[in-house]
């Protein structure tokens, strides 16, 4: 019977025309794991889209190629317009664009039936879909809500490294042992041909390391990642323009903001939580928003790294109040999801709630919290 990765590869070689799709907020993972994914299959002369819902981060554009991710399909299938010339031969075609509209002439010395023509959907232009770091397909947002067609209809490769992936591939791939899906992606690499490696693809695979690691300070800096990260720089991984790009090129307002959140921070010293609460005249004051809290989110656990879980709540612009935490535990954020009707995406917990205040749903969770541990 043949290993997961032996299957990957069969997919991989027989295949021409592929789609890598990566979920909602794509990270130095999925997408650096993409990059290096597609740039390796077009040495191998296959046609390869990588594409996903958002665009890619500032901090991450320095990746070569990062710029080719796209937002939509280019190109899903054709359409087929058949016409039935057996008792009525055309002469003459052409066509022509107006006002948005394509209109197509035909020239016959009889006239043309309705029932003569015929508007048939063609065959799937890829044939290939490589979904990365995506745990289920609905975490591909609308790359898979206006596609749906075509991802019941090929085979996809699902390739990941947590546990809670729903295993909806053809092929699944997944390794929850692995530090990244950049570790498994390079385990492919390798496997497909000799001298694949080149700088750029081997700087996309350290990007994919050190975020899933967070510079090698969490629990999946594994001796496999290690030695990995050994083999990519002698490779020709550019570790240095790595680490500028994601750590020292911190945008002055999102530690404006950081300031204003860590200046009434609630720090539970005995399970080890820290609490921030941002209020809308924070983001006013700062020029920032909610999509800034996962650098936040970031920069608490580099600067307390004992504690093991940071949590913002902030009310939205729908009365809601809205929540994120990021946990060296992946599997309590799981537990959490569940049990608050919230989600995990990108390794960190998204929770929208109608309770009446911020403090309400500290409390709540503080709760939820204590029957968990």
């Amino acid at each position: 019977m043949l290993t997961p990765q032996q299957q990957a590869l069969n997919l991989l070689q027989k295949s021409h025309n592929i789609l890598i799709a990566l979920p909602e907020g794509p990270n130095g993972d999925s997408l650096g794991s993409a990059l290096a994914l597609a740039a390796t299959l077009k040495k191998l002369n296959k046609k390869v889209e990588v594409v996903c819902t958002d665009s890619a981060p500032d901090k991450l554009k320095f990746l070569d190629n990062a710029g080719s991710l796209k937002n939509q399909l280019t190109s899903l299938r054709d359409f087929v317009i058949s016409i039935d010339t057996s008792q009525n031969k055309i002469s003459r075609l052409r066509y022509e664009t107006e006002d948005r509209v394509l209109k197509i002439f035909l020239a016959t010395p009889q006239s043309i039936q309705q029932r003569d023509i015929k508007l048939e959907p063609g065959p799937f232009y890829y044939d290939l879909i490589i979904t990365l770091d995506a745990p289920d397909l609905e975490s591909l947002g609308a790359i898979f809500n206006t596609n749906s067609e075509l991802f019941f209809n090929k085979p996809i490769l699902n390739i990941d490294h947590t546990a809670g992936n729903e295993g909806f591939g053809e092929v699944n791939l997944i390794e929850p042992i692995a530090s990244s899906c950049a570790e498994i992606v390079a385990g492919l690499i390798e496997s497909l041909g000799q001298n694949l490696i080149n700088s750029a693809v081997a700087t996309s695979l350290l990007t994919g390391l050190i975020v899933k690691t967070h510079s090698w300070q969490n629990n999946r800096t594994t001796p496999q990642a290690l030695n990995l990260a050994s083999r990519l720089i002698t490779q020709g991984a550019d570790q240095e323009i790595i680490i500028k790009n994601l750590y020292k090129t911190k945008p002055l307002n999102c530690l404006k903001l950081l300031g204003r959140l860590m200046g009434r921070a609630d720090f539970d010293e005995t399970k080890k939580i820290i609490w921030l609460l941002a209020e809308p005249n924070d983001f006013a004051a700062t020029a920032t928003s909610a999509d800034d809290l996962p650098f936040i989110l970031d920069e608490i656990n580099e600067l307390f790294p004992l504690f093991n879980l940071s949590v913002v709540l902030w009310p939205d612009n729908n009365n809601f109040i809205s929540l994120i935490a990021q946990s060296k535990k992946t599997e309590l954020l799981q537990k959490l999801a569940i049990e608050m009707n919230g989600s995990v995406k990108n390794e960190r917990l998204l929770i929208k709630t109608a309770e009446a205040t911020a403090q309400s749903v500290k409390e709540k969770l503080t709760v939820l919290l204590n029957s968990l541990q």
